[in-house]
């Protein structure tokens, strides 16, 4: 009888052991699914409660299983081309704003994310009453703060991004070149054999955007940073 409880007692441990072994696959297998696919941004519909497609036929989709016909309707942008002059915009003419609310909601509900709200310096007292002869911008720009509907991601692919125009969540400063590729001020010298042309530079800031598979997506994308006078050697 003992010897019949001792081999029950080693298959019930080698039962537990079979199990917790299939449960570290399976997570292992779930953080491989929530790294980067593409190297720039990470989907968040896994972290939330996304939409539930269904089929035409009642067929219940779940999350990470896109059907076809979502593929097929997929959401296409369309940019205006003083945007795309820029690299960002936002007065998207297609933006889908019921879906973003939706999406929004999700992500607040969840959590899941913190949204980056730039603001513009104030001068100060001192700055507003100083000489403006002292400094002199070489390149002509602007200032403001953009709240983003659509920007390009680090591939160079558009995106919308989360953002409601009357109460905006997602806010960015930026530095827009009024000409760029034009000539720098003629108040700066330089020798002969040399140019100066105003170039409008980008970084890359995190933000949260939806995908045409209408996955909810956060990464880095492309913001206009500030206007350079950059000098180059054409004498060659």
């Amino acid at each position: 009888m003992a010897r019949i409880h001792k081999c029950i007692f080693l298959i019930t441990l080698l039962q537990i052991a079979q199990g917790a072994e299939l449960m570290g696959r399976s997570l292992r297998a779930g953080d491989r699914a929530n790294q980067n696919t593409n190297g720039s941004y990470k989907i968040l519909n896994r972290f939330v409660t996304p939409y539930v497609y269904r089929r035409e036929s009642g067929e219940v989709v779940f999350p990470g299983q896109i059907p076809d016909i979502v593929k097929r309707n997929a959401m296409k942008l369309v940019i205006p081309e003083d945007c795309r002059k820029i690299g960002i915009c936002d007065d998207v003419p297609n933006y889908p704003d019921e879906l973003v609310s939706q999406l929004i909601s999700q992500l607040k509900r969840a959590n899941r994310t913190t949204f980056n709200m730039d603001v513009l310096e104030i001068p100060t007292i001192a700055q507003r009453i100083s000489p403006e002869d002292e400094t002199m911008p070489l390149c002509d720009s602007y200032e403001k703060t953009f709240s983003p509907q659509a920007a390009l991601d680090s591939n160079k692919k558009w995106h919308y991004i989360l953002n409601v125009k009357d109460n905006p969540i997602q806010k960015f400063r930026v530095e827009i070149c009024r000409s760029p590729d034009l000539a720098c001020s003629s108040v700066a010298y330089f020798q002969n054999g040399y140019e100066a042309r105003c170039v409008q530079k980008y970084v890359y800031r995190n933000m949260v955007g939806v995908n045409e598979n209408k996955e909810i997506v956060e990464g880095p994308f492309q913001v206009p940073s500030c206007c350079s006078c950059l000098v180059r050697n054409v004498a060659n």
